[in-house]
């Protein structure tokens, strides 16, 4: 899907494996993204299955984020997830913690200053000492 909407994707549309998220700010430019991307289907004659399509949606949850004519967050399940996470007690856990983190790093303001004593621990002479920072 990537390669048949190559020209499209970042600027109108999201592309994920077979899935297809268009956003606009109106109605009318909506349509016009809309038209262009099933324009590019067809011409590769490529078919939707209209039980899975969904149109004019105000907000969609997508590859963990939440997309909202207020913009992107992170999807709150997932917030959740990384808040339950149990205090990592040996090297795996924290490289699976950090990942989850790391996966929002755009969306949390100095992420890499805040999660620096965290990959501390993840070097390979590192002393398990918690601290508070």
């Amino acid at each position: 899907m990537n390669s048949v909407l190559s020209g499209l994707t970042g600027t109108r549309c999201f592309v994920y494996l077979d899935d297809i998220v268009i956003y606009a700010r109106s109605l009318a430019d909506h349509n016009t993204k809309l038209q262009e991307v099933l324009d590019m289907l067809r011409m590769h004659k490529l078919k939707l299955l209209p039980d899975k399509c969904e149109f004019l949606r105000k907000g969609v949850n997508y590859l963990g984020h939440q997309i909202t004519e207020s913009g992107v967050r992170p999807d709150p399940q997932n917030v959740a997830a990384i808040e339950k996470f149990p205090t990592p007690t040996i090297a795996k856990h924290l490289n699976t913690f950090c990942g989850m983190i790391s996966y929002y790093r755009r969306l949390i303001p100095n992420c890499s200053r805040i999660a620096s004593p965290l990959y501390k621990f993840l070097t390979k002479d590192a002393k398990s000492v918690w601290t508070k920072a």
